[in-house]
C-alpha cells in the first residue's frame, strides 16, 4: 500500500505548484522599489538646486557654504566669474586619481576614482594595503553654460573645473 500512495502524493504535489500562482521575484520587486526611490530623490535634488538658485539671485553677495558629502569631495559651489563660471572640488591626496567631468542635459557631473597602495616594513615581512574609493558629484548648470566647452585642471589637491558661457546672440 505504501508503494502506491508515495506516486501518488508526488504527483498530488507537482500537479498542486503548476496550478499556484507563482510568487513574484522579491528581486524585481526590490529593483522596481529602488528605481521609485531613485526618481524621488531626483526630483528632491531638482527642488533643492531650484531653491538656492533662487536664494542666490536674492541675496548675490552672500556665497553658499562649503558641502561636505560622504564620499569625501567638498564643494566651494559654482561661482559666476564673468565670461565662465567655475568650481572647485577638493579630492584625496591619492597619486593614482582618474578624474572624469561630464556636462550633459543642463547638469554637470564630476566623478573621481583614488586607488592607494601602502607598503609597510614590520618585523615579519613586508604588510602591503591597497584601498580604492570613487564618488561622485552632480551640478545643475546655469541656461547660459556652454556643455561643449567644458575643462578642469587639477592642483594640489583640487579639481578646477570651468565651464565656458554661451556667446550672445
Amino acid at each position: 500500500m505504501k508503494k502506491f500512495l508515495l506516486p501518488l502524493i508526488a504527483s498530488g504535489f507537482l500537479f498542486g505548484a503548476n496550478n499556484a500562482t507563482v510568487a513574484q521575484d522579491p528581486f524585481e520587486q526590490m529593483d522596481k522599489l529602488f528605481k521609485m526611490q531613485m526618481q524621488q530623490m531626483e526630483a528632491m535634488q531638482k527642488q533643492m538646486d531650484a531653491m538656492f538658485k533662487a536664494l542666490e539671485s536674492q541675496t548675490p553677495s552672500v556665497k553658499m557654504p562649503v558641502i561636505v558629502s560622504s564620499g569625501g569631495i567638498m564643494s566651494s559651489g559654482l561661482q559666476d566669474k564673468g565670461d565662465h563660471y567655475e568650481i572647485a572640488i577638493k579630492k584625496g591626496d591619492s597619486v593614482n586619481s582618474k578624474v572624469n567631468v561630464e556636462a550633459k542635459n543642463g547638469v554637470l557631473t564630476i566623478k573621481v576614482e583614488e586607488t592607494k597602495a601602502v607598503d609597510k616594513n614590520t618585523t615579519y615581512g613586508v604588510v602591503k594595503s591597497y584601498s580604492s574609493s570613487s564618488y561622485m558629484q552632480s551640478f545643475t548648470l546655469p541656461k547660459d553654460a556652454d556643455e561643449n566647452k567644458v575643462s578642469y585642471d587639477t592642483k594640489d589637491n583640487n579639481i578646477i573645473v570651468k565651464i565656458a558661457k554661451k556667446d550672445k546672440k
